[in-house]
């Protein structure tokens, strides 16, 4: 995780760099760079640089490799007085070359595309396309409006508040389109489709889909989760796996972790034993299921069943 945060800090720092690099290009190379033109030229780059960065479950270090690249081509073109036309004509064809690197390589991955995130993903994606295309438009426009002395001034302090804007959207991870209410609503929907969402077989051949597919199967024969000591290393050795890439292929095929897992099947089971008998404690049932505390079985029981165990039991009793 630390690694993770350093790459994402580092993906933000190479945009923030981007402006002082390009103008000391400038000092260096004789031009002018308190000019509009060049100033402009310089803070659009900065912006590309942020359209770069990684989406949600996109690799960090890909778009490392884009932001780089970028940096160091508007370097060179600053050293060789490159006209802002064809800077802007550069920057865009990578720009669009990492939008095409990243689209074929998620969409050649087939599962992740039906995978509880894919929702949010997507409506991440497409918004990250518009600003995109925002900032190529910005770019086609900027050897017109950065001529004019007052016009340029104005339109570099408009980049300026527009990669202010776009900073804030990758650093809050939000789309600044929908809305937050509207961002939220959609992660709330995602949370709780995964937990009402069954366990069950996938279709795959895979390596992964077979170890989850073993998980599954001891899991509901040998129901090791009514111990309440039951772990993930103690499912690594029924699996004959590490519990590294068992915590992977859990997370990918069910939406859960492995303590949501199990909980899933212990609270399955509470419903089974409570629908028997509503007379039962819950502190009887909580231990019937493998829960170390009343507390823990009521916090997982209302976050599958999206009410309490005596919610629950009342419901039936107005039934019956």
């Amino acid at each position: 995780m630390k690694q993770k945060i350093s790459l994402h800090l580092l993906a933000r720092a190479l945009s923030l760099a981007a402006v002082p690099v390009l103008v000391s290009c400038d000092l260096l190379s004789g031009g002018l760079p308190l000019g509009p033109a060049g100033l402009c030229t310089d803070i659009w780059w900065a912006l590309l640089l942020l359209m770069l960065y990684p989406t949600s479950r996109e690799p960090v270090v890909m778009a490392l490799q884009f932001e780089g690249l970028a940096l160091a081509v508007a370097v060179c073109l600053k050293f060789l007085h490159v006209p802002v036309p064809w800077q802007v004509a550069v920057g865009a064809s990578i720009l669009i070359g990492s939008l095409l690197v990243r689209s074929r390589m998620k969409f050649s991955q087939v599962p992740p595309l039906f995978h509880v995130s894919a929702v949010w993903q997507g409506v991440e994606d497409h918004c990250s396309l518009v600003h995109a295309g925002v900032c190529l438009w910005a770019g086609m426009v900027l050897p017109v409006l950065s001529d004019a002395e007052w016009g340029g001034w104005a339109y570099a302090g408009l980049l300026t508040a527009w990669y202010v804007i776009q900073y804030r959207r990758i650093y809050t991870r939000s789309t600044f389109l929908i809305g937050r209410d509207k961002e939220e609503l959609i992660r709330k929907t995602q949370r709780g489709s995964a937990y009402r969402q069954p366990v069950q077989y996938v279709d795959s051949d895979s390596r992964s889909g077979e170890l989850y597919n073993d998980v599954i199967r001891i899991m509901e024969t040998r129901k090791p989760w009514l111990q309440d000591d039951f772990s993930i290393d103690d499912l690594a050795r029924l699996t004959r796996t590490n519990r590294m890439y068992l915590s992977k292929s859990i997370n990918f095929h069910s939406g859960r972790n492995f303590n949501q897992l199990v909980n899933y099947y212990r609270v399955r089971y509470a419903v089974a034993l409570l629908r028997k008998d509503t007379s039962l404690k819950m502190n009887d049932v909580s231990r019937m299921c493998g829960f170390h505390t009343v507390v823990s079985f009521n916090m997982a029981f209302k976050l599958n069943e999206r009410m309490t165990p005596t919610e629950f039991v009342q419901s039936l009793k107005k039934l019956s």
